[in-house]
């Protein structure tokens, strides 16, 4: 009777010590990130016309929503999810330097990621000086916390099923360097659609227009690299 008591206890011990494991990875795990400008109105009705346009050509493609926010990313990165705190007291920090109310902004053309025979298309927002500085202060910021090796357990969920490529996470992984400075890319993305359809589409011409930005927010990432949970104001 004693032996099995004491083999009960040796189990319990055992999934206990299981499950504070399973705990702790879970806290250290990494999250995706997106720290990003906050469009203005005027490019919100923009990006959400070219969006209905993707969605002719692909209805199975992502809605621009409270899920798929239309922003321009600063950086993009993995961090340990205890970081998180510091991470936000950092980006705000940041906020305070810059006024963003004044930060002008012109979307110049449209551009696309392959994906298979889709493409992830988006807004080029010319990339300004003060664009510049703002990604700078940003990368001085939030780098220090990131960490390699994030994989899809780092995103959102996909509700709709859609695998996650693995060049998602090798472009997050490698943001900076290879999206700053003078490869910086400002855009808004508007959504998939046929990869010959966007390249015939890019031809076309294109009627630029200026617009603002009403802040700074920082998100968990989704498939394709949207913007699907905001995490400062949890």
């Amino acid at each position: 009777m004693r032996s099995r008591s004491m083999r009960v206890l040796v189990i319990l011990m055992a999934v206990l010590a299981t499950a504070t494991t399973s705990l702790w990875a879970d806290e250290d795990g990494l999250i995706a990130i997106d720290v990003l400008i906050q469009p203005d109105q005027k490019m919100m009705r923009e990006a959400a016309k070219w969006n209905a346009l993707m969605r002719e050509q692909t209805p199975e493609g992502f809605e621009l929503d409270e899920a798929h926010a239309p922003h321009i990313t600063l950086i993009q990165r993995f961090i340990a999810k205890t970081d998180l705190p510091n991470v936000l007291i950092a980006v705000n920090a940041v906020k305070a330097e810059f006024n963003l109310a004044s930060l002008e902004m012109t979307a110049t053309g449209l551009y696309h990621i392959p994906s298979g025979e889709i493409g992830l298309a988006g807004l080029v927002v010319d990339p300004t000086p003060p664009l510049h500085a703002l990604q700078q202060a940003i990368i001085g910021a939030v780098d220090i916390y990131a960490q390699p090796g994030g994989n899809q357990s780092a995103f959102v969920p996909d509700k709709s099923g859609t695998p996650f490529d693995s060049l998602l996470f090798e472009y997050v992984e490698t943001f900076v360097p290879n999206q700053t400075g003078e490869k910086f890319n400002p855009h808004v993305t508007i959504g998939v659609a046929p990869l010959e359809w966007l390249k015939e589409l890019e031809t076309q011409p294109f009627d630029t227009f200026s617009f603002g930005a009403d802040g700074l927010a920082v998100y968990q990432l989704g498939n394709f690299g949207t913007a699907s949970r905001r995490l400062d104001r949890d």
